[in-house]
């Protein structure tokens, strides 16, 4: 008779995306890879090539301000300008 296997099994761990840019900026065009890039409008074009190029916390960073004028903006509008 065998002994059934007591170790718990560790969960597999997926590779993290890495952005594209090192350097914290944000390289314009970054976000083709995406499929509906050339459908997006110039907002969700410019928050999409900060996801690519300076990853997802930075991204959110960025929808969270006024594309105009910088300042922050609460859920519902960021909702408004990002969907």
């Amino acid at each position: 008779m065998s002994k059934p296997n007591n170790k718990a099994s560790k969960p597999e761990s997926k590779p993290e995306s890495k952005p594209e840019s090192k350097n914290n900026e944000v390289k314009e065009g970054a976000g083709k890879c995406i499929a509906t890039y050339k459908i997006m409008d110039k907002n969700n074009q410019k928050a999409t090539d900060v996801l690519v190029s300076q990853g997802v916390d930075k991204a959110v960073e960025f929808m969270f301000k006024h594309p105009e004028t910088g300042e922050k903006m609460d859920y519902a509008t960021m909702r408004y300008y990002y969907g």
